[in-house]
């Protein structure tokens, strides 16, 4: 009788039985709290941000997305480029989640916030030609700019226009999205190249800016 396939069999029925019983631990947004206490610094205790300290707001979004980000300026996949002096702020304060369950855990307390309303626009631009670069933003952000998880993409309207600005002009410039490692943003950095100087950037987000 062969027995051969039996010990890589034992093995399989050995891993399943350890990850189900120890299971990963599920976000704690309680715990994430006290970690955002170091946060509160720059992004406020209500997560509205202040663009005096260039930190952007982050209440309310959404919390695959906020993970992800603190584990790209953890593991050096955002902000260290030389001209990105703002990620790399980011990237020294995100090293204080020491751990992934940090990490999960803080991510978890900034989605339960309440989203702040968008301030005034700081960014003029006409909507209406913004609507039509739009066009392709949408086929991932979604019409409304609430963004899609499946496509990876973040909500747009929660955010101030003025770090949008910077963003897409840090993803034109190869600031943002040019380690192999961040697939999201290499798809995020051509995409840009449909806004073919400033006036186009300040169009789309004057059109973003128009989305409730």
């Amino acid at each position: 009788m062969n027995t051969s396939y039996l010990a890589p069999l034992f093995m399989a029925v050995l891993l399943i039985g350890l990850a189900l019983a120890h299971p990963a631990a599920a976000q704690d947004a309680t715990a994430g709290k006290a970690s955002y206490a170091v946060c509160v610094a720059c992004h406020l205790d209500n997560g509205a941000g202040n663009q005096a300290l260039n930190s952007p707001a982050i209440a309310g979004q959404e919390i695959w997305y906020v993970e992800r980000q603190l584990t790209y300026f953890k593991e050096g996949l955002r902000g260290k480029h030389p001209k990105d002096i703002y990620g790399a702020q980011m990237a020294a304060m995100a090293l204080t989640l020491v751990t992934e369950q940090q990490v999960k855990d803080v991510a978890a307390y900034i989605a339960s916030m309440k989203p702040i309303p968008r301030p005034a626009p700081t960014v003029k631009g006409d909507a209406e030609k913004g609507k039509a670069l739009y066009t392709i933003c949408a086929t991932c952000h979604g019409p409304d700019g609430k963004g899609m998880k499946e496509l990876n993409a973040p909500n747009l309207t929660l955010q101030q226009d003025w770090y949008l600005e910077r963003q897409i002009k840090n993803y034109k410039e190869g600031i943002r999205g040019n380690d192999p490692k961040d697939i999201y943003g290499m798809q995020m950095a051509p995409m840009m190249a449909t806004l073919p100087d400033d006036q186009a950037i300040k169009d789309v987000i004057a059109f973003i800016n128009s989305l409730k």
